[in-house]
């Protein structure tokens, strides 16, 4: 189903940028249990669930990484670029806690050393380098670890609170990462307002302009959704790149998530892909089949 255009307002109004919360994984295990309720792949969703209890505890555990932001810094790269090293120095020591979560969910997945080798795999599908689905639940666990490392990463900078000149908005500005998708938040201050969520460390950077998120061109898009079963939810398709990426609408479900929404809306991605459209956002809980 179709819908009109959205009305955005002026991205003048609202700060570049917002941290993720120091809660993010408790929210979005809380979020999956109740979409879990509804949804054809609720065990899938209750077990990421648990995996997201237990990034909570890693991320509660992990305590702030000490990193800051450079002494001038202009956001004409992403903070991470050259820092990704000692950014990621802690994963190894969170995956295990997370496999662990996972194999009393049911959930077989690789130890350390067979999941380090699919690092390249899953490093390409955050950057937007990949397939939009990752092959294994391993792949996804590891996937998860990252999250954790980089989220109090990015929880930890100090970031402007007003406008800052982004110098590309494809992709986030605190890890480089691709968005996994847009939320338009609702009520005071920020009503309206839209902001692409990093798939990876869940930083927001705002992005109302009338231009795909994909490919930045202005032309046609267009917003498909399944208003009785996913009010909350659309797809915002490009006639230009034949992309597409879902938007995510407070005023329809005020807790919607766009991770866990996303992995509960997968019929709107099978709608969508039938008329021509393909997947351009990463979710690292997305798997193949």
């Amino acid at each position: 189903m179709q819908f009109p255009p959205q009305s955005l307002p002026s991205a003048d109004d609202y700060p570049s940028l917002l941290r993720p919360g120091t809660s993010l994984f408790a929210r979005r295990a809380s979020r999956l249990r109740t979409l879990a309720g509804s949804a054809p792949a609720a065990d899938w969703l209750n077990r990421l669930a648990l995996l997201c209890d237990a990034q909570q505890t890693a991320f509660d555990a992990l305590g702030d990484l000490g990193l800051r932001l450079p002494a001038g810094f202009a956001w004409q790269q992403a903070v991470s670029a050259g820092r990704e090293a000692e950014i990621e120095a802690a994963w190894p020591a969170i995956y295990p806690q997370l496999a662990s979560a996972m194999a009393a969910a049911g959930v077989a997945v690789a130890d350390l050393g067979s999941a380090q080798a699919s690092l390249p795999a899953v490093r390409a599908l955050l950057a937007g380098e990949a397939e939009a689905a990752l092959q294994s639940p391993t792949e996804a666990v590891l996937a998860a670890a990252l999250q954790v490392v980089w989220t109090r990463f990015a929880q930890g900078l100090d970031v402007p609170t007003g406008k800052v000149l982004l110098a590309e908005r494809g992709h986030c500005p605190c890890c480089g990462s691709a968005p996994l998708g847009s939320i338009v938040f609702a009520g005071q201050g920020r009503g309206g307002a839209r902001y692409q969520e990093c798939s990876l460390c869940a930083t927001r950077w705002n992005a109302v302009r009338a231009r795909c998120t994909l490919c930045d061109d202005p032309g046609v898009v267009a917003y498909l959704g399944i208003e009785d079963a996913f009010p909350a939810v659309r797809a915002e398709a490009c006639e230009h790149c034949k992309g597409y990426s879902k938007l995510y609408f407070q005023d329809k479900d005020l807790v919607v998530e766009p991770l866990a929404d996303d992995l509960a809306t997968l019929a709107l991605d099978v709608l969508v892909g039938e008329q021509g459209y393909a997947r351009g956002a990463p979710n690292p809980f997305l798997l193949t089949g």
